[in-house]
């Protein structure tokens, strides 16, 4: 099987487990940005992380019943009209049995089995600190060697952490600078994992259907910050951050590595992955340093 084709399987595996604990620990978080490091370097994959996203893709008992609800409503029939909207009210009141019938009306009436996976996305970012990077990971994966047939899966894998909590009600659009705040955010240390800005910038910068309501969740959840005050470090770069800026290589696939041996390996890859996204948007030399100091906090 080709490394992309397992990679597939890992995820397809993933979004079918029964996962009891918080969204923003997601198994499937940890697999896509292990996917992304692995990337670093496709001529040669790292094994040891790909024994890693095996293992992990694994780990979770499954569920063996979306099929059935898919193929329980086609029974029920459709109904005359499907609206989106019935699914965004449904997810609003928390009813977990209409948010799933709903989705699956959607489901089987979308051309592209993206309809209902990207309402879903829009309503999860109300509530971004819960479920935005899971939501980001869960989007991308699903795109990666997307397969229509399978879109089911990962739209009832959101629905299932959707549920665990009630849903603020949406947003209004907020006035703000996202470029701005991705050109400071490293020089602070806001109570948010460094992971939830990469994903809502990424999110951001997307190019969606439903960009504009995703724009807004995200304005809304940008909004609550102070980006003002910054914090100046003194510190010197890592050695080989700034060669891999400058060439790429396996830097980061090194230190995924040596972190898959820790007890909370899987928080630390998640965060380690959104450092290397913002290592690739690097404007100066500061930048380096700013991404080191976070970098030495992940393996201290």
């Amino acid at each position: 099987m080709s490394l992309t084709k397992t990679i597939k399987s890992y995820f397809d595996h993933s979004v079918a487990s029964i996962f009891n604990g918080t969204s923003n620990k997601h198994p499937i978080i940890v697999l896509n940005a292990l996917k992304n490091i692995i990337g670093d370097d496709r001529q040669n994959p790292s094994q040891r992380l790909l024994d890693a996203m095996a293992a992990l893709a694994e780990k979770y008992p499954q569920r063996k019943d979306d099929k059935a609800v898919l193929d329980t409503l086609a029974k029920e029939g459709l109904g005359n009209t499907v609206f989106i909207a019935d699914l965004e009210d449904a997810c609003q009141s928390g009813d977990s049995l209409a948010m799933e019938k709903e989705a699956a009306r959607v489901q089987w009436v979308s051309e592209n089995g993206l309809a209902g996976l990207d309402c879903l996305i829009e309503v999860a970012l109300q509530d971004f600190d819960r479920l935005g990077t899971f939501a980001y990971h869960l989007q991308r994966a699903n795109i990666f060697q997307q397969d229509v047939k399978n879109t089911w899966h990962y739209s009832r894998s959101l629905l299932k952490e959707i549920v665990k909590a009630p849903l603020p009600v949406p947003h209004s659009k907020k006035d703000v600078n996202p470029e701005l705040i991705m050109n400071t955010i490293l020089t602070k240390r806001i109570d948010s994992p460094i992971s939830n800005f990469a994903a809502a910038i990424r999110l951001w910068e997307g190019e969606y259907v439903r960009i504009s309501g995703y724009r807004r969740e995200l304005s809304h959840w940008y909004s609550k910050f102070n980006f003002d005050q910054q914090i100046e470090i003194n510190e010197k770069g890592m050695k080989g951050l700034e060669n891999y800026v400058k060439n790429g290589g396996n830097f980061f696939i090194q230190m995924a590595e040596e972190l898959t041996a820790n007890q909370e390996w899987e928080l630390q890859i998640i965060e380690l992955e959104a450092l290397r996204y913002f290592s690739n948007k690097v404007t100066s030399n500061k930048d380096l340093v700013d991404i080191s100091s976070y970098l030495k906090e992940i393996i201290k």
